[in-house]
């Protein structure tokens, strides 16, 4: 009853080594018309449909199963090209988004993947773009999502950022664990939590 998909990346025409066939093309308002689409009819058979991979990876150079990819396009390409899809997609009340194990520098000066940036996930998705669904991670086993190898790290700064659901992680009790932890110690609120659980 959820579909991984549509991918709203649009291809860019760089060497991207792992996007491929998955894009609907490259022409941004082209593309966010085919997402509405595909949204649209997934959704009324009673399936929940996921943008993805938000906000937009088709300029990654560097596939993030492989190592942390950085887009270095600035934010008014990001906004006008990029973001349109994704744009589309909430606007038509897609279910969920699917945040990028990539980092965005010109949205998030840090440099930190999309699936664990605030100002991505918080600022950018839930009040510009006022996104009420379901937020979830990229797979957590992905390098792009725990750079360090910290998977554990990484579950808990997702959450933190607002990610509403974590996606395959390669342990999961210990990720369990872990946000159970972080809980009692005061690191990740409960209430976000619960927050996310009724979302």
């Amino acid at each position: 009853n959820w579909a991984l998909a549509p991918v709203c990346d649009l291809e860019s025409g760089a060497p991207n080594p792992f996007l491929g066939a998955r894009a609907f093309g490259d022409y941004a308002q082209r593309v966010a018309e085919w997402v509405v689409a595909w949204v649209d009819a997934c959704q009324a058979e009673g399936v929940l449909a996921c943008a993805k991979h938000y906000p937009g990876i088709g300029r990654a150079l560097t596939d993030p199963h492989l190592a942390l990819s950085g887009i270095e396009a600035d934010a008014g390409a990001l906004w006008a090209r990029d973001l349109l899809p994704f744009r589309a997609a909430v606007d038509t009340g897609v279910a969920s988004v699917m945040a990028a194990p990539v980092g965005f520098p010109a949205l998030d000066g840090s440099g930190t993947p999309a699936s664990a940036s605030r100002p991505l996930l918080h600022q950018l998705l839930r009040e510009e773009l006022h996104f009420e669904g379901l937020i979830v991670s990229d797979a957590l086993s992905m390098a792009g999502a725990a750079p360090d190898g910290d998977e554990v790290g990484a579950a808990i700064a997702a959450l933190r950022a607002g990610c509403d659901l974590l996606l395959a992680p390669s342990d999961p009790h210990g990720v369990v664990e872990a946000i159970e932890a972080a809980t009692d110690a005061g690191v990740l609120s409960l209430d976000a939590l619960e927050a996310s659980i009724a979302r």
